[in-house]
């Protein structure tokens, strides 16, 4: 038996006396242990806790901020994708325009500038800083070339009116049926060159000049075997300066005469279906003719066109134009390419 003696602080007071028995007392010992060690590790770990939910808090908000830092850097990467094409749709374009107006191409030219894609945190930053800096050079490199293609183009006004540059027909009422080089013919299933492309349009399409020039030729050719430009039916053909003659064929009527001068973007006649055609298309070629050369070569169009751009526009680039020796037909004598 365990006698327990409470006294209370006001001595006037009596002393309270409780009596246990051994089992009872072991049985409260038992009960308040566990609840003094509990209360000892509260007071020991209330540092710890408080200092955990603080870094807790913390960390939410580092984790807030880095999730709108990591936007933020998204959309300037995109914003960075976005003005990398455009340079390298202008690299294009300046390639290309070197290319049709026989400038010369600068040798600095930037190759590309588009890099891989976004990567998480910190690489993702470090590459679009790598990025950026190419990017500025490129740019600067391309306003150097413009400025270089800027003065030729000044220096030669001529040329630079008269090249076809142009799409012959409105952009959007065409689909590219036939492109420039071998195929097989559409009349005899034999290996052909084909010397142009062919633009399948609406018969009565307006067709204009792609560039500046003097009509060479308005109507249709006689049936030759020494030539088979009578298959293009009515046919106009151009000649502009520096060499170039441009070919409109299959056309369903012809607005201009022998000798009249076009200015580009004027038009010259609509699309038809005359001549050697299973449908209303327009036949369009460029030819140039080289130095020391009297011959007419004949260029993919594609490569001249600036108003509109082509699928694998740069692989064209890259290709070339020229038509390999023989695999085309020579201008007949009635086209005046003086």
């Amino acid at each position: 038996m365990y006698e327990i003696q409470l006294h209370p602080a006001n001595i006037r007071k009596q002393v309270r006396y409780y009596f246990l028995s051994r089992r009872a007392f072991h049985w409260l010992l038992g009960a308040l242990v566990p609840l003094a060690l509990v209360m000892l590790a509260g007071v020991v770990l209330l540092p710890f806790s408080l200092r955990t939910l603080l870094l807790s808090d913390e960390l939410r908000g580092l984790r807030q901020q880095n999730r709108l830092q990591l936007n933020v850097l998204a959309k300037r990467t995109a914003a960075l994708t976005r003005v990398e094409r455009d340079v390298e749709a202008a690299r294009t374009r300046q390639r290309q325009m070197s290319l049709i107006l026989g400038a010369p191409q600068s040798s600095s030219m930037p190759e590309g500038v588009i890099g891989a894609g976004p990567e998480p945190g910190f690489a993702q930053a470090a590459q679009a800083l790598r990025r950026g800096l190419a990017l500025d050079a490129a740019s600067r490199q391309l306003v150097t070339l413009s400025g270089e293609l800027a003065r030729f183009a000044a220096a030669n006004r001529e040329l630079t009116a008269s090249v076809p540059s142009i799409c012959p027909i409105p952009i959007g009422s065409f689909v590219l049926t036939s492109p420039f080089g071998d195929r097989l013919s559409p009349f005899t299933n034999a290996a052909d060159f084909h010397a142009g492309i062919d633009l399948a349009a609406r018969e009565g399409t307006p067709v204009v000049a792609a560039g500046g020039g003097r009509v060479a030729f308005a109507g249709s050719f006689p049936l030759r075997r020494q030539t088979r430009w009578w298959r293009y039916g009515k046919v106009v053909v151009l000649s502009h300066h520096g060499g170039y003659l441009t070919v409109y064929g299959h056309l369903e009527s012809i607005t201009v005469r022998r000798g009249q001068q076009l200015r580009r973007g004027e038009r010259l006649g609509t699309v038809g279906n005359t001549g050697w055609s299973t449908s209303p298309h327009l036949h369009y070629e460029v030819r140039v003719i080289r130095e020391k050369r009297d011959e007419a070569e004949p260029a993919d169009p594609r490569i001249f066109i600036l108003n509109y751009q082509w699928k694998g526009h740069e692989a064209l680039l890259d290709r070339g134009y020229a038509a390999p020796p023989g695999a085309f037909d020579p201008l007949p004598g009635l086209v005046d390419a003086r």
